[in-house]
Formats: structure tokens, C-alpha cells, sequence
């Protein structure tokens, strides 16, 4: 990827192993979002916690294998955060004080929108762990042609939504 100043510090708000799976990412998009999505939900909790973006720490084992692409926990606090992005738009929602929250971005395309509703339902839920308890939320479409889900265990996530394209344009 063709580095410009913005990347150069996102990338700065990057650990070790966030680096290296961004390295092993082929495709320029992908690692644009993965990049922006990193360094977003670092922000975010950052801002929340009342502390730098730098340092908070994000782990991503996964809770079935134990490989490092799970869901990103941030330990030692009681914030829940979850991270979507599709296309140019990459969305970070955080829940403060315990509960669960997942967000699920996606572009609709060609197919119907009640298919992507569906589909960012499923997707929502499941990152906010299932099961019962969780309140569905159908929030503004992000972008034109984009549907955005939300589940909580409890009201009051915040939600952050960003526009990639900037970050995946060509740099020159």
C-alpha cells in the first residue's frame, strides 16, 4: 500500500501482531479497512477510557480456535466493542460498563435490501455474542446503498461511522 501521512498514522496507532496481519493483507482495500477499522476502534475506546489511543490495548484471539482473528476484547475494562466494514464505510460501536454490542455494516449492491437486512441482523447478533436480551437497532444507512445494524444488551452504544475512501483511493 502506498503510504500517505494519514496511513502513516493510523499505522502508528497499530501493535506488533495488528502490523503484521496488516502486512499479510493482499488487497490495497483490505488493508485500508483493516487499517481505519484498527485504528477507529482504538480512538473510540481511547476517547471512552480517557486515555491515549496507544494505549489501549485490543486483543482478537479468537474464542474457538485461539488464532489471533477473533472479535477484538479490550482487557482488564468493561467496555464491549465490535467492528464492521463494507466497501468504503467502516462503522466501531462500543458499549461502556458491561453488556454486549455488535454492528454489522454492508453495501446492498444487486441484491434485494430485505436480503442485506436480514443479513446484517444475523450478523449484528452474532457479534454481540447472541442469544436472548439483545435489542435490534436499524440505524441511518451510513452511505448511499449501505444498511447498518446494531444489537445491545442494554441501550446507550455509541457508534461511529467513517468514510474509508480517502484511505482507498491511490496514493500519489
Amino acid at each position: 500500500m502506498g503510504l500517505t501521512r494519514a496511513h502513516v498514522g493510523l499505522m502508528n496507532l497499530l501493535d506488533p501482531r495488528e502490523r503484521q496481519r496488516l502486512d499479510r493483507a493482499v488487497a490495497e482495500a483490505d488493508r485500508a479497512r483493516f487499517l481505519l477499522g484498527a485504528a477507529l476502534l482504538r480512538s473510540v475506546a481511547g476517547s471512552m477510557l480517557g486515555v491515549p489511543a496507544e494505549a489501549v490495548t485490543v486483543d482478537r484471539t479468537c474464542s474457538h480456535c485461539g488464532r489471533w482473528h477473533g472479535r477484538p476484547t479490550l482487557p482488564g475494562t468493561a467496555l464491549h466493542m465490535s467492528v464492521s466494514h463494507s466497501g468504503a464505510v467502516v462503522t466501531v460501536a462500543a458499549l461502556p460498563g458491561g453488556g454486549r454490542v455488535g454492528v454489522d455494516v454492508e453495501r446492498t449492491g444487486d441484491r434485494p435490501v430485505w436480503e442485506v437486512v436480514a443479513w446484517t441482523i444475523a450478523e449484528a447478533r452474532f457479534k454481540a455474542g447472541g442469544g436472548p436480551g439483545l435489542t435490534l437497532h436499524r440505524l441511518p444507512p451510513p452511505a448511499p446503498g449501505h444498511v447498518l445494524t446494531l444489537a445491545t444488551s442494554r441501550e446507550a452504544a455509541a457508534v461511529e461511522v467513517v468514510d474509508a475512501t480517502p484511505l482507498l483511493s491511490p496514493s500519489t
